[in-house]
């Protein structure tokens, strides 16, 4: 799914799911760096929902 694409709010929500598993999974790693990019995608994602009716 690419973030300039359509999506449905369903689509959203299983990617903001998905990635806050992976920041998750990236923090108990120890990779801060990762989680935190991460963090920002999901950013992205929960703006374009909230933007949604």
């Amino acid at each position: 799914m690419t973030l300039g694409a359509t999506k449905s709010v369903n689509d959203i929500r299983n990617a903001i799911r998905e990635l806050s598993t992976r920041a998750e999974l990236a923090r108990k790693e120890g990779r801060p760096r990762d989680a935190a990019e991460i963090e920002q995608r999901i950013a992205v994602y929960r703006e374009e929902l909230a933007g949604r009716p």
